[in-house]
């Protein structure tokens, strides 16, 4: 271990000492009553209780249930959870892409309800429900298969593959010859195993007992996410997976093995697995730590996770240590929040002495009414069969020695006044609902309530405590929700190439990670109210028909995209989460075709004299083109009869002078001098 890690665990591991022991007196052991409540196990003492009831009160359990449901409906509901807002205009293009991604890795990639159903049913609990993402390639050997007369040619192109990683040449098989094109070659068979990387982002629950928090932990205001000196969370993994990991070997050989945990809702949790929870030969305990330190020679602390295994009381190994952003992978829902602290109160807290109380008192009713239905019997030994009475069977016989039966047996009958203490029992659970927001006459409807109650009055009694509700849903949308909507955006931000890879096949295109951002304003679309899905169909149904009359009016304050969000709303209050099967997003559909120009009453008018003076336009044309072809007709013909009296005047003239050149020629050729022999010279 070098100098700098030895510093690393002397800071750090006193205060992951203080947040283990924090977490396992304060928050460990208040959850294990929570659970136990929620189990309805037995109540403290209940051993020493012979012959009563060991009855339990189901309305913790009914209550968390309850409460879970219709939070996971109100979540779970809209088909966008979140959207994202650009700071300017500039940002609406990326911020619709951003909003698509997230969405999906939140809703598809993910199963949404399987991480939202633990996360809230941890909060409601115990007070605090905790969830991480990783963001993680790994990779994923196929079967073996044989390539059958491989030429040696290819051999060196596998063996690229092979070194690319995209393969695993596991055999060669000897070389054998066969004739090819060429002639003679050389093939092998070739075993191989294709090697295909895969990018894997994880939403997953974080067990209460595992979670690791500083005591003075409270919501950051700015995120909604954890604001802390020290968070991280304990976890089992084998020492296998950490060498694939790519940690020390030396180290990781060195961390002694794991065991289950003892105590607090880890105990009450493994009750129903033996007491175990299948912790390996092979696995270690580890450590995610994130905190923000001054690390060597940086004179500022930075954001740092620390990767810790082993014991931490005695002999801490430090695997790794990695800089990383403020936004720490941790997301909390807690429903009855404590105002500056991160703890709260969950559904057990505030139901756990009106729980132990109805236990009690209902306990108490049933045994008077055992008691009522079987009297105490007195017996006159001299003139019954004791051995008949001890049979516990119905229609058994009873011998009478002497006497009648009524001298033999008779009944102390205890009165039955149990019945006076219902009413008391009721009150107390309607009451319970005004702790949590829900139960019987939030979720249904009692036939008594139409006799004794006004429909208005129902419904105003619904709405008030729906209040509670959608308290609790805005802030977890404002908080945990919307923090896990920047947790997932900074994972895209940090691994680009790993993101790129994983958001292809959503879109078919390039999605620019580097624009994306942590900056962007997250809107939540839960849809708060959805209890009373009647009562929200009619509002919405409503405002759509406002918005009908105004578009029919021509006002410019409602669009067709409004419409189209106010029936999106009506489909997802009826449950409907795939709203495109109904209705077209008008956004996605191309732009209308320009509008006609206003028709002008003039217009036929004007139509008849443009024909016309085509018409005549038309004609002068025809009329300049027999002009000039007239025209080019006449110049021809003249040139023609020219050409022609030209001949006849040079024929003239040649036959007029022809005659007198002949004699001119014979006078020179007399003037001429001739030689003695009589040749002209």
């Amino acid at each position: 271990m070098t100098n700098e890690e030895e510093a690393i665990l002397r800071t750090i591991t006193p205060q992951l000492k203080s947040a283990v022991t924090w977490s396992n007196s304060h928050i460990a052991n208040k959850q294990e009553q929570a659970l136990k409540h929620y189990k309805r196990e037995a109540l403290l003492d209940d051993e020493k209780l012979k012959g009563k009831s060991k009855w339990v009160s189901p309305k913790v359990q009914q209550h968390v249930d309850w409460l879970s449901g219709q939070l996971i409906r109100i979540f779970d509901a809209p088909e966008n959870v979140v959207e994202f807002c650009g700071v300017g205009p500039e940002d609406e293009a990326i911020a619709r892409q951003q909003t698509q991604v997230v969405n999906w890795i939140l809703k598809t990639k993910n199963s949404h309800g399987a991480y939202l159903q633990p996360w809230i049913q941890n909060g409601l609990l115990t007070g605090l429900g905790v969830i991480t993402a990783e963001f993680e390639t790994h990779t994923e050997e196929s079967l073996p298969r044989v390539l059958k007369n491989v030429p040696n040619e290819m051999l060196v192109a596998l063996n690229q593959q092979e070194e690319a990683g995209q393969i695993i040449i596991e055999e060669v098989g000897k070389a054998q010859t066969q004739p090819g094109p060429m002639g003679i070659i050389e093939t092998r068979d070739i075993k191989i195993r294709t090697v295909k990387r895969v990018p894997c982002f994880s939403i997953l629950s974080v067990r209460p007992e595992d979670f690791l928090i500083s005591k003075e932990a409270s919501f950051d205001p700015e995120t909604g996410g954890i604001a802390a000196k020290i968070q991280g969370h304990r976890k089992l993994i084998s020492k296998g997976d950490l060498l694939e990991m790519g940690f020390d070997a030396e180290k990781v050989n060195a961390l002694p093995a794991a065991s289950d945990k003892t105590d607090g809702i880890a105990l009450e949790r493994s009750k129903d697995l033996a007491g175990e929870r299948g912790v390996g030969p092979d696995d270690v305990e580890v450590f995610t730590v994130y905190t923000k330190a001054k690390i060597g020679k940086d004179k500022k602390a930075r954001h740092y996770r620390l990767t810790i295994g082993g014991d931490i009381e005695s002999s801490p190994v430090l695997l790794d240590y990695t800089e990383v952003s403020r936004f720490y992978p941790y997301a909390a829902f807690t429903p009855f929040p404590i105002a500056d602290t991160l703890f709260s109160l969950g559904v057990a807290d505030r139901l756990a002495d009106d729980h132990i109380l109805i236990t009690r008192m209902y306990r108490n009713v049933l045994d008077n009414l055992s008691e009522h239905v079987n009297p105490i019997k007195i017996v006159n030994q001299d003139n019954v069969n004791i051995d008949d009475l001890l049979s516990p069977h119905a229609g058994k016989v009873v011998r009478v020695t002497s006497g009648s039966v009524s001298e033999g047996i008779s009944f102390n009958a205890v009165p039955f006044v149990g019945a006076d203490a219902i009413p008391v029992i009721d009150q107390l659970s309607q009451s319970l609902e005004f702790s949590t927001g829900t139960g019987p006459t939030m979720i249904g409807v009692n036939a008594e309530d139409f006799q004794r109650t006004s429909a208005t009055a129902a419904n105003l009694r619904s709405n008030a405590s729906q209040l509670l509700i959608e308290m609790i849903s805005r802030f977890f949308a404002d908080t945990g929700y919307k923090y896990l909507v920047k947790i997932v955006v900074d994972l895209l931000i940090q691994n680009p190439e790993e993101a790129a890879e994983l958001t292809s096949r959503l879109t078919n295109q390039a999605i620019p990670l580097d624009e994306f951002s942590t900056d962007y304003d997250v809107a939540t679309s839960v849809a708060f109210g959805v209890m009373s899905r009647d009562q929200s169909a009619a509002q919405l149904t409503n405002i759509l028909n406002h918005q009908m009359q105004l578009m029919q009016a021509g006002s410019p304050i409602v669009s067709q995209q409004q419409v189209y969000a106010t029936h999106q709303k009506l489909a997802e209050t009826a449950g409907f989460k795939n709203t495109s099967m109904f209705f077209t997003d008008p956004s996605t559909l191309p732009p209308p075709p320009p509008p006609p120009p206003p028709v002008d009453p003039n217009a036929g008018l004007i139509e008849m004299e443009k024909v016309k003076a085509q018409l005549k336009a038309q004609q002068d044309q025809a009329d300049r083109e027999f002009q000039m072809t007239k025209l080019g007709a006449q110049q021809d013909f003249e040139r023609d009869q020219m050409a022609q009296d030209l001949e006849l005047k040079k024929a003239e003239i040649e036959a007029k002078y022809a005659a007198q050149v002949e004699v001119e020629r014979l006078k020179l050729e007399q003037r001429m001098p001739r030689d003695p022999m009589g040749n002209i010279q």
